[in-house]
């Protein structure tokens, strides 16, 4: 067999403040993957780019590990491969690295294993995986996606809203920030009163994004109580940034999934002349601009003469 997969997985950013866990959307950034069937006795990894540098080689790499465990579920044996992996998406910044490697893996397993998992199986088992579809599901299907995973039945149900008219920019810092850190920062526990708030709140943004009132949407993201407040600590830069952009009329200024990437929704026509000043005042910091992602992972089969 000499097919080479080619597959393009986009960036994902979750939470957009009250959507804890549930709410994702993709980016038009990308983790780029070519694999190929090799006569070696083992899988190799070429990695290209700062961003993969620092990944493991041999059979602790996490899209090994993740292929391997599919493989053994729909009891197939995958051939050894050679993956170059070159990669956009900042590792350990709230942009959904390890999502986009995650379905990778999926995807690997499924083609080399001759599986045939539908998109519908690829989500629920990228979310056994993760716990949760915020940045898996955006990641599969693209654009601005709702879910829920049930640990009792392991179903995922999903549902979609428009992709927002708004331009959306993205400000990394240097350091990393581990999802295991961030999590511990939160509460164990909530008051049943602060859970219907948060609830309303969730609700009511959501609303608002159906109707494309991104003023009112902004409004619910930026008073979340389910996790920024007890995050925002663990990312200095996060005030000053979200000062600087309502100075230009942002919609909201948001953690992207856990931390520490800050995100900002604008209007288009106000979005150049933030990330410039972004760009002149939080110099510990990258801001650019980013699209949203509609079409999701893109899977293309190379075949090569021999």
């Amino acid at each position: 067999m000499s097919d080479r997969l080619h597959l393009k997985i986009p960036a994902s950013t979750a939470n957009l403040g009250v959507g804890f866990d549930s709410i994702g959307m993709a980016l038009n950034k990308f983790l780029y993957l070519d694999v190929k069937i090799n006569q070696k006795d083992k899988w190799t990894f070429n990695h290209i780019g700062s961003n993969v540098d620092d990944l493991p080689t041999d059979d602790k790499h996490y899209i090994y590990q993740i292929a391997q465990q599919v493989a053994q579920k729909y009891n197939v044996v995958l051939p050894n491969l050679d993956i170059e992996m070159r990669s956009e998406i900042p590792l350990a910044r709230g942009l959904g690295s390890s999502a986009s490697a995650l379905i990778g893996a999926l995807y690997i397993a499924n083609y080399f294993g001759d599986i045939e998992l539908s998109k519908y199986e690829l989500l629920q088992l990228a979310t056994e995986f993760e716990g949760h579809p915020d940045n898996v599901a955006p990641t599969i299907y693209g654009g601005l996606v709702l879910g829920y995973y049930n640990p009792d039945t392991k179903v995922t149900d999903v549902s979609y809203i428009d992709t927002p008219k708004v331009d959306i920019i993205i400000t990394i810092p240097s350091y990393k920030l581990k999802t295991t850190d961030s999590r511990n920062a939160l509460p164990d526990t909530f008051s049943h009163k602060k859970a219907v708030q948060n609830s309303a709140i969730s609700n009511t943004m959501i609303s608002a994004l159906i109707q494309h009132n991104y003023e009112l949407a902004g409004k619910m993201m930026e008073q979340d109580g389910f996790h920024e407040p007890y995050r925002q600590h663990l990312i200095p830069e996060f005030q000053s940034i979200r000062t600087i952009a309502k100075k230009h009329g942002s919609y909201a200024t948001v953690i992207s999934g856990a931390g520490p990437t800050v995100l900002t929704l604008i209007a288009r026509e106000r979005s150049g002349e933030l990330v410039r000043e972004l760009k002149r005042e939080i110099d510990s910091c990258r801001s650019e601009l980013v699209t949203i992602n509609e079409s999701g992972v893109e899977s293309k089969v190379l075949y090569q003469r021999l």
